[in-house]
């Protein structure tokens, strides 16, 4: 059962690597160990998370821990082909925050299995209220960089609201799914304290990433909360009518917002600014363009004349110089993460469980689907990460947080108990024989 979580990730990663040494050696006689360190520690984790698991008992799908570690082996290839043209200190953080979040992974997973995942449904003013706190304390103490809002050294630990957030929700959602589906028509009408009291719930901490200018996050953890309330209550209605809410909440809060209105400005019609905000996405289609079917190859591009390309722009690294085939199974992995997600919620034992499981894959997924939509000029630029290939330590530890989750809630059977030793059955006593009563014949009346 463990062999395709080492097999499958090091025939993908390991070619990556090697790549990555030729065209080293190609340039340089020597090959400094610093080189080998993402292979390195890759290989270790790889190997630790296949220990964990197998000693845990863990008896879930295999999909989501080798989809996760094929990604993350992905990630540090690119960041360390990346680092070889800049610097080394580009790959440092992500090979920081690698080992704390495996560790993280397995420990959440540890302390949820067997349906102790529950026990979180209690803790959800805890979660919403820690949200709260931290993005306010983002608000007052950070400062903006990129159209966003930093702490000293760069960073940014509001990733930490999305498995916060979603927790929340999927307790009021799932306390409340029965009065939340009820309707007329296929139209839901749930009682109006309900949705006044979700609204409260929910706008403390939208309003803080309003103040932000994060819209980005907003737009992630709003299209979540749509997908979750699809997902209790079956009403498609909430997604129709939240899909129209957004365009609407689009075009009164971009104009607010500077960076918003540059990027949509951008999107429009980027050959208005090339040299101003339309240069990156410019760039980033010209990359894309130039790697073809088949890429340049890991090494011959060109890929850090787009500005951010190891953050936001991860994406256009393997276009180039993986090309479309690249793309296409990256995308793959990305997908199959998500739908194992989503049938590890469709197996969920209870609505709580299976209300976290939907909201963590449905969260990853449109964080994937705003990336790469917004690198390929689909929509407009969100700032959002693409998860455990961009640079970023904390969006990497967030990523395995929400991944030991879904291993917890995937492997949510009770313990499997010793078979009871079989038990002498009695003797069994020989059936009684009938007793056999003489026949009356009925009176004749004859003498």
């Amino acid at each position: 059962m463990f062999l395709p979580l080492v097999v499958l990730p090091m025939l993908v990663v390991l070619p990556l690597h090697l790549s990555l040494l030729a065209v080293h050696l190609a340039n340089t006689p020597s090959l400094a160990a610093a080189k080998l360190a993402p292979l390195g520690v890759f290989a270790l984790a790889l190997l630790f998370v296949h220990g964990a698991l197998k000693l845990l008992g863990y008896r879930g799908s295999i999909a989501v821990p080798s989809a996760v570690m094929t990604l993350c082996g992905i990630g540090l290839a690119l960041q360390a082909r990346i680092g070889a043209a800049q610097t080394l200190a580009i790959a440092t953080p992500s090979q920081l925050a690698l080992p704390a979040g495996l560790v993280l992974m397995v420990v959440v997973y540890a302390a949820g299995r067997h349906g102790r995942v529950s026990r979180l449904e209690a803790l959800w003013p805890a979660f919403l209220g820690l949200s709260i706190l931290v993005l306010g304390f983002v608000l007052v103490a950070g400062r903006k960089y990129r159209g966003a809002v930093f702490l000293p050294g760069n960073v940014n630990p509001v990733e930490i609201i999305k498995p916060m957030l979603v927790l929340a929700l999927a307790a009021i959602l799932a306390g409340h799914r029965k009065l939340l589906a009820r309707g007329f028509l296929g139209i839901p009408l749930p009682p109006i304290n309900i949705l006044v009291t979700v609204g409260i719930l929910w706008a403390p901490p939208m309003a803080l990433l309003i103040l932000q200018g994060d819209m980005g996050m907003f737009a992630l953890m709003n299209a979540t909360l749509l997908v979750m309330l699809y997902s209790v209550t079956k009403r498609s209605a909430y997604l129709f009518g939240g899909i129209a809410a957004v365009f609407f909440l689009a075009r009164l809060l971009i104009p607010l917002s500077t960076r918003g209105r540059a990027r949509l400005e951008a999107w429009l019609d980027p050959f208005t600014a090339a040299t101003g905000g339309g240069w990156q996405p410019l760039q980033a289609l010209v990359a894309l363009y130039s790697g073809g079917l088949l890429g340049t190859g890991l090494g011959a591009g060109s890929p850090n004349v787009v500005p951010i390309v190891e953050s936001d722009f991860a994406y256009i690294i393997i276009g180039e110089e993986l090309g479309l085939v690249g793309c296409i199974a990256t995308t793959a992995l990305y997908a199959a993460l998500v739908l194992a997600g989503l049938r590890i919620a469709e197996r969920a034992q209870d609505p709580f469980r299976s209300a976290t499981a939907t909201g963590l894959s449905a969260c990853l997924g449109l964080q994937i689907l705003l990336n790469i939509g917004g690198v390929v000029k689909a929509i407009p630029l969100t700032g959002i990460p693409l998860p455990l290939i961009s640079h970023g330590g904390s969006s990497l530890a967030t990523t395995f947080l929400m991944a030991g989750i879904l291993l917890a809630i995937g492997d949510d059977r009770a313990p499997a108990r010793p078979a009871p030793k079989p038990e002498e059955k009695p003797k069994s006593r020989p059936a009684p024989k009938p007793r056999h009563r003489p026949s009356r014949t009925p009176a004749t009346g004859q003498v």
